[in-house]
């Protein structure tokens, strides 16, 4: 049987946005039997109770996806959830507007990837453009958070090689806004996950440039990192 038109396109920015949600306390998964051309539904649920649907939508003449609540049934799950897509639409307008990223120094790209319950970290780490060294792996603890566990244990592994070997300045290229926002402090950590990583990269003596990305936009070294990330969970 045929798929539904753009139904890749869905699965990707469904899984992406599963991944923030769960990021903010909210577990999501896409409902298989929903996929109609142009548009699927994700199951949302807090604390083991279930609210209903999301709706994601997509449209090719704008090159553009929208988030709907209208079956949400709960108002201030509804607001967390449309806040959360707000964050991803404003993060991929900015990625879209971003100048030419010039390899010089050390750079880093790193991602995560969530695969039949596991999750995976990759990262390529460059020095002027030329590849130094790739980091794969699994990640055992808070699972729960998917993808997005090993998007923060990659830029964790990146961090503590340069610690170890002397590099005192690196750019991280990401295409995961938490990266680094809870880095920062832009985003409020409430995770123990996001806590640890937040105080990590604070007590860090690298000096770090951030560098946000647009993820699956053909960047060879950041669709590196991506297959090492589905490597390390077993993809």
């Amino acid at each position: 049987m045929a798929g539904y038109k753009f139904e890749d396109e869905l699965r990707g920015k469904a899984q992406q946005f599963c991944a923030v949600l769960a990021a903010n306390g909210i577990e999501a998964a896409v409902r298989p039997d929903s996929f109609r051309d142009y548009t699927l539904k994700l199951s949302a649920r807090k604390n083991g109770k279930g609210y209903g649907s999301i709706n994601l939508y997509y449209s090719p003449k704008r090159s553009e996806f929208t988030c709907k609540v209208h079956q949400i049934t709960d108002e201030a799950i509804g607001t967390d959830i449309e806040t959360a897509w707000a964050t991803i639409a404003q993060v991929t307008t900015q990625a879209e507007k971003a100048p030419p990223i010039i390899a010089k120094g050390v750079q880093a790209y790193v991602d995560g990837s969530y695969h039949n319950g596991r999750v995976g970290y990759g990262a390529v780490l460059l020095r002027d453009g030329q590849e130094v060294q790739r980091f794969s792996g699994s990640v055992t603890e808070d699972l729960e958070s998917r993808q997005v566990a090993g998007e923060l244990m990659a830029t964790i592994t990146v961090l503590e090689y340069c610690q170890k070997n002397n590099i005192p300045t690196i750019e991280i290229l990401y295409d995961y806004a938490g990266i680094e926002k809870w880095a920062r402090g832009q985003w409020k950590a409430n995770l123990p996950l996001t806590q640890r990583y937040a105080a990590f990269v604070r007590a860090c003596a690298v000096k770090i440039k951030w560098h946000k990305v647009k993820s699956h936009s053909g960047t060879t070294w950041n669709d590196v990192a991506d297959e090492l990330a589905k490597k390390g969970a077993g993809a």
